[in-house]
């Protein structure tokens, strides 16, 4: 049996991650603005779409070459468990602090559903996740393992993809007022 078990779900995380990433190439071309046209908070949210698909990447692969250094068990997921449950509490820290500056500036961009959503993820959670992934990093309540780790690297895809429901909600309002606005320009 291999050290990392079940290492095709990994892989298959990593596949899904890249292609999360793959699909944010997508939005920069079907804006209709330039990026330096886009607010604080598309571009946030467009750095944590592609920050978060290709740190799922990078953690689906850092278990293989520990296991192939003879890490144990243990240890691996210990530290996968650790760094995956930092990341959680430094992107919700992240998030938040852009978050209030936009607010300050007065700058924030909602996109109905989605940002109640993100913001709602980000309460509750991204830190429980924190805290599941570090409880499990230090095998106290949440058992240490594989088990946790995958569930984490899920929930950041489902970051992501809620980040990329963003951008086609954004899209969409665009198109509903378009019309309208073309409609002004009409003369008569």
């Amino acid at each position: 049996m291999s050290p990392v078990s079940n290492e095709y779900v990994l892989y298959t995380l990593a596949q899904v991650a890249t292609t999360l990433a793959g699909f944010s190439g997508l939005v920069v071309v079907f804006r209709v603005r330039g990026a330096q046209a886009w607010s604080r908070g598309e571009l946030r949210t467009f750095w944590f779409l592609l920050g978060d698909s290709l740190l799922v990447l990078f953690f689906s692969l850092i278990p293989l070459p520990l296991a192939l250094a003879n890490w144990s068990q243990d240890a691996l997921w210990g530290l996968c468990n650790a760094l995956l449950g930092s990341w959680f509490v430094a992107g919700d820290v992240l998030a938040f602090l852009g978050e209030r500056k936009d607010r300050v500036l007065r700058q924030v961009t909602i996109v109905p559903v989605i940002t109640p959503l993100l913001y709602g993820m980000s309460v509750a959670i991204a830190p429980l996740m924190a805290v599941a992934l570090w409880l499990s990093a230090f095998d106290c309540i949440v058992r240490r393992g594989q088990a946790i780790f995958v569930l984490g690297l899920l929930m950041l895809l489902m970051y992501a993809a809620i980040e990329f429901l963003f951008f086609i909600g954004l899209m969409s309002q665009q198109g509903r007022h378009v019309p309208a606005q073309a409609e002004a320009q009409i003369p008569g």
